[in-house]
């Protein structure tokens, strides 16, 4: 070989190495959390098929890897616990992060520019023991492994504790990663995290999921995520042709980077987006993609899956909140969600909504009957479900700050078309703790520096019925924007 082919090659590879480093469109290169290279990074544990005996891991590399594996081995005391690992080959899929290939044909994104393709790498344990904890990690090139990671199967029974967020999508790295790590603190051996919905700010935009996968960074691989897409996981594209049609599909992003049940009735735009996880013989969990305008789709396939759950508490998640008065609509798929979905979860008597999108805290309850005021400390009141609303981000939106909010607050009458409002906060990013352990279901809504704010317990009768018993956080005073700290919005963060 010639030295001139050898230089011209050395130079090609400058070139390479200089157009990663400053891609097109950037002034400055890539921050490290956010730049793929050989070494594997963005890890995350997802919960796959049965999570008794399974559970899938998710990672990213730059185009140099081509093949890689991944380990794993019952965590024990032993320092050499992986002298007994199995190793196993990934499923590898490249993503061309510049251009998103659609339904509707190919996207340029704005958002990427100079930042080519990654690699994205996949595999899902089975055959696993229940209740049991395993070690495991994922290599990138060869020899450039992660660290060991410890994740557990659930137990077919017995307690079972997870947390709930709501939007991060703002201000993810600078001031998120204090929530999601204040909930780690708070419990750290949750069977999961629950992200519902606009877990980052652009759905399509590389930079923001390298935020939110740096705010979460080992938390993200030791307990399993559920994440729920929210309208901000979608993009706008429009269909080739002489009159393109524009339309919103889910970022391609999200497929590649979480690994989730896979259910065939449904439409190809709803896998891996709406899904079930039968935790425990206690815990069914449902998630909606109410991002979709398919709610008619979405509703069916939920009353069947309500219909053959026999577990003994049952919880959807969503991004957007139904529940709330027409006056808080803002479009109107709002009243066509509420429309197609409210009968099925009154039918089968869910026993918790969970959701986000309006960047607020709110508790309400359908009750089983008119009530009379929750005023006493420990009074019980027969229900039928408990909504709840949340956000976890640095954007809040003033929404409860009416007098005639405050004062319908805890006062048990139906306030919300049939709902009563129970607790609010304004300008207070939260997480939410729920235990369960048996017929009881316990909540806690807390803040940033882990105070609770929020607190309530669900207890079944023999009957099935739901009895709440408001927690003493929920006769604290309410936290408005009038009378908590300075605000501004989160593009002003420093």
């Amino acid at each position: 070989m010639s030295l001139r082919v050898i230089l011209a090659g050395f130079s090609t590879l400058l070139m390479t190495v200089a157009a990663q480093a400053h891609p097109i469109g950037h002034s400055e290169p890539l921050p490290p959390w956010q730049a793929a290279t050989s070494w594997p990074d963005r890890v995350i544990a997802t919960l796959s098929g049965d999570p008794a005996t399974e559970f899938s891991a998710t990672w990213r590399t730059d185009i140099s890897v081509g093949r890689t594996i991944i380990q794993i081995a019952e965590a024990t005391a032993d320092t050499r616990f992986d002298l007994g690992a199995e190793t196993y080959r990934a499923k590898t899929e490249s993503v061309d992060l510049e251009t998103f290939r659609v339904s509707d044909g190919a996207m340029e994104s704005l958002e990427n520019v100079g930042l080519g393709k990654a690699h994205y790498h996949s595999y899902t344990f089975t055959g696993l023991k229940p209740d049991t904890l395993y070690a495991w990690r994922v290599q990138g090139g060869r020899g450039h492994w992660s660290e060991w990671y410890q994740t557990r199967t659930a137990s077919t029974s017995g307690p079972i504790s997870f947390v709930y967020f709501g939007d991060a999508q703002n201000g993810v790295r600078p001031t998120w990663s204090r929530v999601i790590r204040a909930a780690f603190q708070t419990e750290p051996y949750a069977a999961f995290f629950l992200h519902a919905g606009d877990l980052v700010q652009k759905g399509d935009s590389d930079y923001n999921w390298a935020e939110w996968f740096e705010a979460g960074g080992f938390i993200h691989a030791m307990i399993p995520v559920v994440p729920v897409p929210g309208n901000h996981e979608n993009i706008t594209v429009f269909s080739e042709g002489p009159s393109p049609k524009r339309t919103r599909v889910r970022t391609p992003l999200w497929r590649p980077q979480f690994t989730l049940p896979v259910d065939k009735s449904l439409p190809d735009h709803l896998q891996e987006s709406n899904y079930d996880l039968r935790y425990s013989d206690d815990l069914h969990l449902f998630v909606i993609d109410s991002a979709q305008d398919t709610f008619d789709a979405q509703a069916t396939w939920l009353d069947e899956k309500l219909s053959n759950s026999t577990a003994k508490w049952r919880i959807v998640t969503m991004h957007h909140p139904y529940f709330l008065p027409e006056s808080f609509d803002r479009n109107r798929d709002d009243a066509a969600r509420r429309a197609a979905l409210s009968s099925v979860i009154d039918k089968h008597e869910v026993d918790l909504v969970l959701t986000g999108h309006v960047h607020t805290y709110g508790r309400a309850s359908l009750p089983e009957t008119q009530q009379t005021a929750r005023r006493a400390l420990g009074d019980a009141n027969a229900v039928r479900t408990v909504f709840v609303i949340s956000s976890s981000g640095a954007k809040n939106t003033d929404i409860w700050s009416a007098d005639r909010v405050e004062q319908s607050v805890g006062d048990g009458a139906t306030d919300l078309g049939d709902l009563s409002l129970d607790r609010v906060a304004g300008n207070t990013p939260m997480f939410q703790v729920l235990r369960i352990n048996g017929d009881v279901l316990s909540y806690e809504a807390r803040t940033a520096i882990g105070d609770i704010y929020d607190a309530f317990q669900l207890r079944k009768t023999v009957t099935g019925q739901k009895q709440l018993t408001q927690g003493a956080p929920a006769f604290g005073e309410t936290r408005l924007f009038s009378n908590t700290g300075p605000y501004r919005e989160w593009w002003d963060l420093r």
